[in-house]
């Protein structure tokens, strides 16, 4: 669903969400927004990573979000940050052969098998030959930032 900040205020106030509410909020282009640091993902942004990306967003890869795991962008080990924007899943297979590199425009170098990067919002596979390439499967036009 999606809706207003306002509409939501005045739907959790009646009680008409009921006593759980998941409310994410994603930035047109950077993606999904949140105000903590952390080395690991919280419960919160491991929900929001999952809503972005039903599937592992490696192309052809059709992993479900709820086997994957979380992973850094930009890797922490260079300095990226525990935030959704720099947060995607992957599935481990994924996770595993991603190369994480060096942050872009710190020595950024090509990578050897490919990297998950953030472009225009959206979480694509950058090639060693410096193609942007997204993942196909059906699911994966449905997440969050396909919707707004």
């Amino acid at each position: 669903t999606t809706m207003t900040g306002a509409e939501i205020v005045n739907l959790a106030m009646s009680g008409a969400l009921g006593d759980k509410i998941y409310a994410g909020l994603f930035h047109p282009t950077a993606g999904p927004v949140n105000l903590y640091e952390a080395r690991f993902a919280s419960f919160k942004q491991r929900i929001l990573a999952m809503a972005e990306n039903l599937v592992c967003p490696w192309p052809d890869c059709g992993v479900p979000a709820d086997r994957c795991q979380v992973h850094h962008l930009d890797a922490h080990k260079n300095g990226g940050q525990t935030n959704p924007s720099n947060l995607s899943t992957l599935c481990a297979y994924h996770n595993g052969v991603n190369d994480d590199g060096e942050v872009p425009g710190k020595n950024f170098t090509k990578p050897k098998r490919g990297r998950m990067v953030r472009h225009r919002g959206k979480v694509k596979l950058l090639t060693p030959g410096g193609r942007l390439v997204s993942n196909t499967h059906d699911l994966s036009a449905m997440g969050a930032m396909d919707l707004i």
